[in-house]
């Protein structure tokens, strides 16, 4: 099933352009934040970052620029949930 934080982390690594910075905002380990985009990249079955060996530059993949477009959908209707139930 989908994780919603997983696609809250997906969100700020793409916007940072970096797990480094990304962590640091979300306070998390870099390794954490790197497992969770493995798992939601697992869950969706493609890679959503182009990761180069020699440098720690990332690039949203074809796939990846796609699942940014729902990412924010998702995390905007979350929201909405959240604020309809409490009214």
């Amino acid at each position: 099933m989908l994780n919603l934080q997983h696609f809250a982390t997906f969100l700020i690594v793409a916007q940072r352009s970096s797990f480094t910075r990304a962590a640091a905002e979300l306070g998390h380990s870099q390794s954490s934040v790197t497992t969770q985009i493995q798992a939601l990249e697992r869950e969706l079955g493609a890679p959503l970052f182009q990761r180069t060996k020699f440098s720690k530059s990332i690039a949203l993949t074809e796939e990846g620029r796609r699942a940014l477009i729902y990412a924010d959908k998702l995390l905007a209707l979350a929201e909405e949930t959240k604020a309809a139930v409490r009214g």
